[in-house]
């Protein structure tokens, strides 16, 4: 910071502060002196600390007055510039010319258009570098030694960094908003598509939208675990092979391992890399990870050096967790049309193949046990009981469905259904949430005269609570100190209109309740005389196994419905799943 001994004292230029006696009239010297001189020193303060350099200059463009401001501004002392013209110090060379014609106008008009305005131009530091400066001129003013101009200057150097950073920041903005602009159409066209070689090719063609690239592949992890199968790769338009590559090679084996980005801006200075094409020079490899399970890689080449930037790792790396769930989709769509054009061969097989999609084991919980029961009126079967998990909200998912219909078309839409399920499941929407965002799915690819029954629970199993939503299945029962409550629940079956909303119900549970869901199939069971077991027989069970185990409770379900249809053979497919509530596990 400069002091006001640096600067040294005005010239007779400054005398524009200095009116004389006679330029006040009615008064003498000896009156006006003393307030001239108070107004001389303030003016003089009023200069030097200013926030903005203040520059006079007379008629010959010398320098006549230099403030404390001016000399923080440009680097030169007052000592070094009073006495210089502004050509030897702050004037740039591209504005001399200018400017000696502008003063030889005002010598001859006495005109100077340029005074009373904001200009921003550009002045010259004593080390020689230009800044950007705002100037507003002043003048002429008359002194004692005649006139002279004066001019304000404010250095623009932080302020042009400021706009240079806000442009930066509102471009980065932008692009972010394009991007996700973009990575949400792109969600939209990957959700309609379940044929797993029209979405790869499809996304080829739309990451040209996020970036260039060089070459697009997609490599799966094999069943074993260890070898990426190379799936789809798409260089210039075309459809190349590509080899498959060892889980522990390469920077795709890398990104695979570690379940992480991998950027290299040179590969060819990275020893992980495996040369496919001459051309490639940087590499951007993103692992695709569907529910905590890594399905494979997503791969892309580019003939530049250091052509990634951060933005394209982000807008990559959300596409790849879209892409992953999209490609578990549609993996999953192909495995069960390669079923259905099986059906007909080997029904039994295809039996087989379905009850994979079903759970193996139920939730394990500290509070509570649950059991299923499902008798398939053909071979193959149109329920569906599946179980999830909300790891964040710590809650276990519960789901019985029933398909409109029975054998392999239904046995289809079940497990299309359930890969809906499966991609929604990471959002942890509540029960009326899921079943208006599955009607929304299915109503998007609505198939005639198919729809689902579908329940939709949570459990909480520290809180003993339950949360349901249903769309046209039965309504549930609750049995609790030997009285059976029917639950009111209802709702519209999914994939018949769009827009439907749906009501939850929540109930706090007990030790010793048990909750059943089940299907149409069981309570229109007939016996010979077509009397239906109804919710009459799903209560005769009930009491007869009250501190029964889960497991006991469904065998006598099952026992109890098989002697009431006395060998009738079922029109249905009969499902059912239960819930007990057990005694609070202690510490």
């Amino acid at each position: 910071m400069v002091d006001a001994n640096t600067c040294a004292p005005y010239p007779v230029g400054m005398q524009f502060f200095n009116p004389s006696p006679a330029q006040v009239p009615g008064q003498t010297e000896p009156e006006v002196a003393p307030r001239v001189a108070n107004s001389v020193v303030r003016a003089e303060h009023i200069v030097n600390t200013a926030p903005d350099a203040f520059v006079g200059i007379d008629l010959e463009s010398r320098i006549i007055i230099w403030n404390l401001q001016a000399v923080e501004t440009f680097g030169w002392s007052a000592e070094e510039a009073i006495g210089r013209t502004l050509f030897d110090t702050i004037l740039p060379a591209e504005y001399r010319e200018e400017h000696r014609r502008g003063m030889q106008r005002f010598r001859e008009s006495g005109q100077a258009p340029v005074t009373n305005h904001r200009l921003q131009l550009s002045a010259r530091h004593r080390a020689g570098h230009v800044i950007p400066v705002e100037i507003t001129v002043s003048g002429p003013i008359g002194g004692e030694q005649g006139q002279f101009f004066g001019a304000f200057l404010r250095d623009l150097t932080q302020g042009r960094a400021r706009e240079s950073e806000l442009q930066h920041a509102r471009e980065s903005a932008e692009a972010r908003a394009r991007s996700l602009e973009i990575l949400n159409d792109i969600s939209r066209e990957l959700s309609a598509l379940l044929n797993t070689d029209e979405l790869l090719r499809r996304i080829g063609e739309l990451l040209f939208r996020l970036l260039d690239y060089q070459t697009f592949s997609i490599l799966l992890l094999d069943a074993s675990g260890t070898v990426l199968k190379h799936r789809f790769s798409l260089s210039g338009g075309c459809v190349i092979e590509k080899p498959d590559i060892p889980l522990d090679r390469g920077l795709v084996g890398y990104a695979a391992r570690h379940r992480e980005p991998v950027v290299v801006p040179e590969v060819l200075r990275d020893p992980r890399y495996i040369k496919f094409h001459d051309e490639t020079r940087s590499e951007l490899s993103v692992p695709l990870v569907a529910k905590d399970k890594l399905i494979g890689v997503l791969d892309i080449e580019n003939a530049t050096v250091d052509y990634f930037r951060d933005s394209h790792i982000q807008a990559i790396t959300i596409l790849a967790s879209q892409l992953a769930i999209a490609l578990d989709n549609a993996i999953l769509y192909d495995r069960i049309r390669a079923q259905e054009a099986q059906l007909n061969q080997d029904l039994r097989v295809a039996r087989a193949l379905q009850k994979r999609l079903l759970p193996v084991d139920v939730p394990a919980m500290r509070n509570a046990a649950v059991s299923t029961l499902s008798c398939a009126a053909r071979i193959i079967a149109g329920d569906m009981v599946h179980f999830g998990y909300y790891r964040k909200q710590g809650v276990h998912v519960g789901i019985l469905g029933d398909v409109a219909g029975k054998g392999a078309a239904a046995a289809l839409y079940a497990a299309l259904t359930i890969g809906f399920i499966r991609s929604l499941t990471d959002q942890e929407l509540g029960p009326a949430e899921m079943l208006r965002a599955l009607n929304q799915a299915l109503m998007e690819r609505a198939l005639e005269d198919r729809f689902v029954a579908l329940s939709y629970s949570l459990w909480d199993d520290a809180a003993l609570s339950l949360r349901i939503a249903n769309s046209g299945l039965p309504k549930p029962v609750l049995f609790r100190a030997g009285r059976m409550e029917i639950i009111e629940t209802v709702g519209m079956p999914l994939g018949l209109f769009p827009g439907i909303a749906y009501e939850e119900r929540r109930l706090e549970a007990e030790p010793g309740d048990v909750f059943i869901f089940l299907t149409d199939g069981i309570l229109e069971a007939c016996n010979r005389t077509d009397e239906e077991f109804g919710y009459e027989g799903v209560e005769r069970a009930l009491r007869k196994v009250q501190t029964g185990s889960v497991e006991e409770v469904r065998n006598t379900l099952r026992e109890t419905l098989w002697s009431h249809c006395d060998g009738v053979e079922a029109s249905d497919d009969q499902t059912l799943l239960a819930l007990k509530v057990t005694e609070p596990a202690r510490p």
